[in-house]
Parts: structure tokens; sequence; C-alpha cells
């Protein structure tokens, strides 16, 4: 098996990002695997001590793995479960930091950054929330300039797109007094003739309505007073530059898109360099660029 080969369920950019990972892991890291392996995986010796995490971070980075079984987040180069580490654990070095980035893209209101965690589903029993195990992959805890708490959620993604809608999935979000329904009707964010049964028949959207109403759940029961949800992914994924987050956006009343902002790596990364410029900052991000950022392979 050649790496020149067209994967059964490779889009154009992930077969881009395949031949760039595959590429990484050979070159930079000098991890060779069977290529017969249809995924860009690390060897179990090279994830087990960590080689999937930035070498200038990684103790640290590892210190925050609580799941050390979680195959994909150690071991798949190609799939986003360790991206939230490498590119957001380190931010809690330099909050400061954090918090000029998050102002930027939010445009101000933080005074304080209170907490990174990574796939974090609220403080409270999940019956307050959405009342399953809807999460965000980053969540940043902060505290306003007005003395209230607010709080960002950001959805990572690299190669992945939408989702199918599971059995469970469909009875929760379809009950009349579900909290699916509630939330939706309630939240403001969308205008007056969406229907919730969009996000059934669409696997494109469902995620990003998920964690945005996640987000409005937490404003609802006074946990927050703010809210923004990020999608952050690559810019050469047009599943969602091109059609997943445009549709989006057009469901979203004013209220709607003042909550929800979308970036892409690229613009991050730029955004990055202008605010974290130490030596070892200037070298975690130029990874985070070598890493992640595909071209025309």
């Amino acid at each position: 098996m050649t790496r020149s080969k067209i994967y059964k369920f490779d889009d154009e950019f992930k077969r881009k990002a395949r031949a760039h990972q595959f590429k990484f892991r050979d070159e930079i890291l000098r991890v060779s695997y069977d290529d017969k392996n249809p995924q860009v995986m690390l060897t179990p010796e090279a994830a087990k001590d960590g080689l999937i995490f930035y070498a200038g971070y990684r103790d640290y980075i590892r210190k925050k793995v609580t799941d050390f079984r979680a195959t994909a987040l150690y071991s798949n180069m190609l799939r986003s479960e360790h991206i939230p580490f490498n590119i957001f654990t380190p931010m809690e070095l330099d909050k400061s930091g954090a918090v000029n980035l998050f102002n930027k893209i939010i445009g101000g209101g933080i005074f304080l950054v209170k907490d990174i965690k990574i796939e974090f589903a609220g403080n409270e029993n999940r019956s307050a929330y959405l009342n399953d195990g809807t999460s965000f992959d980053v969540y940043i805890e902060y505290i306003a300039v007005d003395g209230r708490n607010g709080g960002i959620g950001i959805e990572v993604k690299y190669t992945e797109q939408g989702y199918r809608l599971g059995k469970k999935e469909k009875e929760d979000i379809l009950k009349p007094d579900g909290p699916y329904k509630l939330k939706t009707e309630r939240c403001g964010f969308y205008k007056d003739d969406l229907t919730i049964s969009r996000f059934i028949t669409d696997n494109d959207l469902r995620q990003i309505w998920r964690n945005h109403i996640l987000g409005f759940s937490m404003i609802d029961i006074g946990q927050i007073a703010y809210f923004h949800h990020i999608h952050l992914y690559p810019k050469g994924n047009i599943h969602f530059a091109e059609h997943a987050l445009p549709d989006y956006k057009k469901l979203l009343t004013d209220k709607g898109r003042e909550s929800f902002k979308d970036i892409c790596f690229e613009e991050l990364f730029e955004l990055m360099k202008t605010i974290f410029k130490t030596k070892e900052q200037i070298c975690w991000i130029n990874y985070l660029q070598r890493r992640y950022i595909v071209n025309n392979e």
C-alpha cells in the first residue's frame, strides 16, 4: 500500500491531511509504522511516550490528560481529540495572554481567565443542561470586566465532518418537554421559522447547534452571564468553511450571531503570534503551524 493511495472515505482535505501527517510522523517524529494501517497512527510505544503532543509542553499536557486509555487521543494523528491539548492547554501558563487572545476573538469583555478545561460538560448534574453527554472540546471560564462570570465553549475539528443521528439522541431531541426543545425555543439564537426538526435531519449542523445551546443552558441556570461558542477548523476543510458554517449562520438571529464565532486554524495561529512571544511560545506556535496547516501536498 503506497502513501498515494486514495482511501475510500477520504475527501480532498482528508487525503491531503493524511499525507501531511504521514510525512510529519516519518520525518519530524521519526516514528515508522506499518503502511497497511489505513490511519496515521503512532506506534504503541510512541503513543505511550506522548509523542502526539508538542515536546516543549508535553510533560505539562500529559498531567492534564486523565485517561491514558483514550487510544485516539494518544495515537491517531488524523483526528482532533489531541488538538485541544496542543493548542489550548499551554495557554494555562500565560493566562494574561489568553485574556488578550480571546478578547480579540469575541470582541472584548474579559478581565481574567480563571480556567481552561478540556472536554467539559458543565459543573452541575446533566439534567441542568441537555441531560446527555454533550460537552465542549475546550471551555474557557472567565470573569468579565463587570465582575460577572462568562464562558467560551470551543468545538475543534480537523478532518471530521458531520455525524449520523443516534436513536437515543433522536428521542431526546424530539421530546416535546425535553431540554433540547425548551432551550432552543428560549435561547433567542434562531429565527422564528426554524423548527427543531432541522437539526434532526441535518447531520452537518447538529453538533454546532448542540454546543451552542449547551452554552445557553449554562446561562439559563445562572451559572454564567455571558457565553460565546467558537467553532475552530482548518480552512481546507471545506465541509465547514463552505457548507456547514455558512448554513448554520443563516439560521441565527442577531443574538445568535453575536454569541457564535468561527475561526480557522490559520487565522488563530497568526493571531497567537501577535500575543505569545517568548522563545518557547514562538517554538510552540511554529510547531502548531507545521503540524496542522495542510498545504497542497
